[in-house]
């Protein structure tokens, strides 16, 4: 995959290296914190860590702007480090404000739902192409690719739009309205396939697929930001979270990376850098918004819950129609993408 690649590119910059690594290590102790040592000084100094790590980070973001990262000298590396740890509690109070929580979490939904999108999108992109070179079996192969995953796709939203309906709670009912109106969505792209099937001749077999991928997703989204209230004392659930999340970030960052060169030509003032290093914070304060709350025993206000998953439903519609038009009328079978 195109991404490993750019994780390969991002590990030969030892700078990014080092943020990478130390990134994950402080979400992995936080979520062991969180799981297994509930001890209050042991999360108030993860918390700390994260804090300059995450100011650290945000100071290169800033130097990104005027000069690659992986060309500062260590000097001024270390002046950077020894700044974020004298300034990062003036910022503190900053950092806790509502505007800035929630500049991040919606940044975090917009950026990752780009990315998982994109990676649903190759997927099915993929497995339909592979049926297509399939020359003798594709006549059958792909219409059934289309019907088998097309019915599939449609009981599955209709289901979960029917199961949160039933449900008392106003989150509950948020979540039916998103798979209410997703339903919705694919049925307008399922009816753009076939239109485009009597005109052209051409079948968009992978479409249905690609809704599988995508209720996956949204499913999964939408148990991550209600799950405080599902799993409030579930830290088996929080692993499965990270190990998700930390592959699409992974995906993310390489993918940004992979593309160093197509962003330098289309891209003048934000380099590669300056990307990964915002994903890099925005992943980082999304993940201490969705722990602090559990380790402090201050749960997140339905209210904010609710917002974010309108926010998620306004991304999800975006994201669907944009990536699954786009894919319908631009792919070309059995060839690859650029």
């Amino acid at each position: 995959m195109s991404f490993i690649a750019g994780l390969k590119n991002l590990f030969k910059k030892p700078i990014f290296a080092i943020i990478i690594i130390l990134f994950i290590t402080a979400w992995f102790l936080l979520l062991i914190g969180y799981a297994y040592i509930p001890a209050y000084g042991y999360n108030f100094f993860i918390l700390q860590f994260i804090g300059v790590l995450g100011f650290f980070a945000f100071l290169l973001l800033i130097i990104s702007f005027l000069r690659p990262i992986d060309k500062l000298s260590n000097v001024i590396i270390l002046i950077l480090f020894l700044l974020s740890l004298t300034i990062i509690f003036v910022f503190e109070n900053i950092m806790k404000t509502e505007f800035f929580r929630n500049f991040f979490l919606i940044s975090n939904q917009i950026l990752t739902a780009g990315f998982a999108f994109k990676l649903c999108i190759d997927s099915s992109t993929k497995i339909d192409d592979y049926l297509y070179n399939k020359k003798k079996s594709r006549k059958i192969t792909r219409p059934l690719e289309f019907v088998v995953f097309g019915i599939f796709g449609l009981l599955a939203f209709w289901y979960f739009w029917k199961f949160f309906q039933t449900m008392p709670s106003p989150i509950d009912t948020v979540s039916a309205n998103i798979f209410r109106t997703m339903f919705f969505v694919d049925l307008i792209l399922l009816a753009f396939v076939l239109i485009r099937l009597l005109f052209v001749q051409k079948l968009a077999a992978f479409i249905p697929l690609f809704y599988i991928l995508t209720f996956l997703y949204i499913l999964f989204i939408i148990i991550d930001t209600i799950a405080e209230l599902l799993f409030p004392i579930t830290p088996s659930y929080a692993w499965i979270s990270f190990l998700i999340d930390l592959f699409l970030f992974l995906f993310i960052v390489g993918s940004i990376f992979d593309k160093v060169q197509y962003l330098k030509s289309k891209l003048i003032i934000f380099r590669a850098d300056t990307i990964a290093l915002f994903v890099i914070i925005m992943k980082l304060y999304a993940q201490l918004t969705k722990i602090i709350p559990i380790i402090t025993g201050s749960p997140t206000p339905t209210e904010v819950i609710i917002n974010l998953h309108l926010w998620l439903l306004g991304i999800f519609l975006i994201c669907t129609l944009l990536f699954g038009l786009y894919a319908i009328f631009f792919h070309k079978e059995g060839k690859k993408s650029k």
